[in-house]
């Protein structure tokens, strides 16, 4: 089984306009950075409205030709840092719901709720209760703590839902988003006060992956997920398989799940294409690393499939 437990599904209208010149930014100076030049112009015209798939169609069509079992939609809120978007977060998690329902074997839809807003909490338990979402993501780096009092009142909210949390770690994102919010070491509050609430720790916590990987170690209800780990894997394949060999070694083959981050470095690498190096592993890994088809069935889908669904 194959399943992508981290996959952002877009459209123009759903983020602020802020949003996407960051991203085109990201986009320049990445393919810079690996000896691709691209004007800036040609990645906001061209490039970017690729992206764009809000009926979920291009997903659907690309799992059935590539044999993806299962994704899981992870929404973003960036209302406090860009503004409000033309489509408001609630048409777009009813979008996702609507997504989930079409297709209800393929799509696992998670809401997304930027905790500062008012009626945030409000707004979490409808899109779970009401509208059949399957957990909550949180993107801290945008402004805040996942500790933090906001925060909570939201999570006093899932948890009580039994739904899990997928958070966002690590120092990702150009300005204006925030590093300093993504460490994981605040995942350690919620592992305390809400001790049956299922963390996913999205990204190994780019930067800080040794820090979470400890601090995961003992800490039974944390996750992790390899998304957008791909340029790693692509420039510095040992660094990848160092790095996923001590998520196994800290956490065990349980907890750790395969994602993509995806559609936003599907141009660097296809899920197909990140998934079959991760089946490779056991014969295809560095010198001196080594992983089992076990541990790699585990991570590309039979993990996700008994966390969510």
């Amino acid at each position: 089984m194959l399943i992508d437990a981290h996959y952002h599904l877009v459209a123009q209208e759903w983020y602020p306009e802020g949003w996407w010149q960051t991203v085109t930014y990201m986009y320049v100076n990445g393919m810079k950075a690996l000896g691709m030049e691209m004007p800036w112009e040609m990645v906001r015209d061209t490039l970017i409205p690729s992206l764009f798939d809000p009926e979920g169609e291009a997903l659907i069509n690309d799992m059935d030709a590539n044999g993806i079992d299962k994704t899981v939609l992870l929404p973003m809120d960036y209302w406090l840092m860009y503004g409000e978007p033309k489509t408001s977060v609630e048409t777009q998690l009813k979008a996702y719901a609507a997504l989930q329902n079409k297709h209800p074997d393929r799509i696992i839809a998670f809401a997304g709720v930027d905790p500062r807003r008012p009626d945030a909490a409000q707004l979490a338990e409808r899109a779970i209760k009401e509208w059949g979402l399957k957990g909550l993501n949180l993107y801290p780096q945008t402004g805040f703590f996942v500790n933090e009092p906001a925060t909570y009142t939201v999570l006093e909210k899932i948890s009580a839902l039994g739904v899990p949390l997928t958070c966002h770690t690590g120092q990702l994102g150009a300005a204006p988003l925030r590093a300093k919010y993504g460490d994981p070491i605040h995942l350690d509050d919620l592992v305390q006060d809400f001790p049956n609430l299922m963390i996913n720790a999205g990204h190994m916590a780019f930067g800080w992956h040794e820090q979470l990987f400890y601090l995961a170690g003992l800490k039974y209800t944390i996750t992790t997920d390899t998304s957008a780990w791909q340029d790693v894997a692509k420039v510095n394949y040992r660094k990848f398989c160092l790095v996923l060999r001590q998520a196994l070694d800290r956490l065990g083959k349980d907890r750790v799940l395969f994602g993509t981050d995806n559609p936003f470095v599907a141009a660097l690498m296809s899920t197909k294409d990140y998934a079959d190096m991760i089946k490779a592993l056991p014969s295809q890994a560095a010198d001196g690393i080594v992983f089992t088809e076990d541990e790699v069935n585990a991570i590309l889908g039979g993990n996700a499939a008994r966390l969510y669904t």
